[in-house]
């Protein structure tokens, strides 16, 4: 029968494979409002650029890039 590793034993090995687990205990200090206020601007970001990557554009110079080119 295969023992289930603790927790603990678990962030040891990974902290002795080189894992640097100092943002995930800096996380876990937060509070849950502030967890969910960091979630919600990750979650604007997010859809600020879905909606700036649907977004038509031009881009400058276009004009002249697409001109053939007279010589």
């Amino acid at each position: 029968m295969q023992l289930i590793p603790s927790p603990a034993e678990i962030l040891a090995w990974a902290e002795q494979d080189g894992v640097d687990l100092s943002m995930l205990r800096e996380r876990l200090e937060w509070t849950p409002t502030e967890r969910l206020q960091r979630h919600q601007a990750a979650l604007a970001l997010v859809e600020t650029l879905r909606y700036v990557k649907r977004k038509p554009r031009r881009a400058r110079g276009r004009e002249i890039a697409d001109r053939p080119v007279q010589g």
